[in-house]
């Protein structure tokens, strides 16, 4: 039995914990949060321990944790159970800088520790075809990906930190756009450049609320990245080649494609996954397996490198940001 820990007991906790008892040979065993009535009540609703501190969860016998805390709270928590020898999976973004995502890096490689970064929405059904597309070189030449995330969100009165500049430094980027940014890496590879601009067009929130950046990657390729908070929830991916276009949507369980000359688009048939749940098997396969997970340290930093860009250039008025002062 693959015994897990939980930091963070809000709406993604619960989440979570729901996933879990999904994945077979794994408990939820311990949970915590600072609020004593709400770890209390949280234990009582999914069957686990709740611990009364962080160092009595570490000293619980679990081979793995999941921290899905506020974001300014990832890089602490994830140190200091790297320390405690213990398997971490720490939600998106894995920090809010370069320099602090690469002490979690260095940290879990000196320890040997596996680090994942639940960057999980690579793993819906259609963004894998689209990949799978690339690599066996049917769309061709990859010239161009285009990422957008949009949902409508007003202030967050269940989760008021979301609404926290210092929490978003790139707006809703940070949040959802954030993503995108992974599927784009994922498709196209390592980036080099990074124009952006962001802005708050709305006044329900604190943290700007359109943000897009131009991205050049080393292959050459152009990426296109967007996110909203002002417009009704639109999630898609794109990936144009040469000799093809391949696009999913629908929040990636519809998948479509254009070939050559063509103005007929095809739709397939993709599998339905829970992305979550997938992404929580694969954590636990990598712990019992001894592997390298597939969005590890050095995906969650490349990830926190595009964000850290974008807060740059979108400063300077959309000055291009060149990657390699941030590494």
């Amino acid at each position: 039995m693959t015994r897990l820990g939980l930091v963070g007991l809000g709406n993604w906790g619960h989440r979570l914990a729901r996933s879990v008892v999904q994945v077979k040979g794994t408990e939820l065993a311990s949970c915590f949060a600072r609020d004593r009535p709400r770890r209390e009540a949280f234990a009582a609703r999914h069957g686990c321990r709740p611990a009364a501190s962080l160092d009595e969860l570490w000293a619980e016998d679990l081979d793995g944790v999941m921290i899905a805390t506020p974001h300014s709270t990832h890089v602490e928590l994830t140190l200091s159970a790297i320390t405690a020898g213990l398997a971490v999976m720490v939600e998106k973004p894995l920090a809010l800088s370069v320099e602090d995502a690469r002490r979690c890096v260095d940290a879990a490689d000196k320890a040997e520790t596996l680090l994942q970064v639940a960057h999980y929405r690579r793993r819906l059904p259609a963004t894998r075809r689209v990949k799978a597309l690339i690599d066996d070189g049917v769309l061709g030449h990859l010239h161009l990906v285009e990422g957008h995330f949009s949902r409508r969100l007003g202030p967050n009165h269940d989760r008021p930190w979301r609404d926290d500049p210092s929490e978003a430094p790139v707006g809703a980027m940070t949040a959802l756009g954030v993503h995108m940014a992974d599927n784009l890496l994922y498709f196209a590879g390592s980036a080099g450049r990074v124009s952006a601009f962001s802005t708050r067009i709305g006044r329900v929130a604190e943290i700007d609320d359109m943000s897009g950046a131009l991205i050049e990657f080393e292959s050459g390729a152009i990426g296109v990245l967007t996110t909203s908070l002002r417009i009704p929830k639109v999630v898609s991916c794109a990936a144009h080649g040469t000799e093809m276009v391949a696009w999913s949507d629908h929040d990636g369980s519809r998948l479509f494609t254009l070939e050559g000359d063509s103005e007929e688009r095809v739709e397939h048939e993709v599998g339905k996954v829970d992305p979550v749940v997938d992404n929580l098997a694969h954590f636990v396969g990598c712990i019992r397996d001894g592997r390298r997970p597939e969005t590890g340290g050095a995906e969650g930093l490349a990830v926190v490198e595009i964000l850290e860009a974008m807060s740059r250039s979108a400063t300077a008025g959309g000055a291009s940001i060149d990657l390699a002062t941030l590494r």
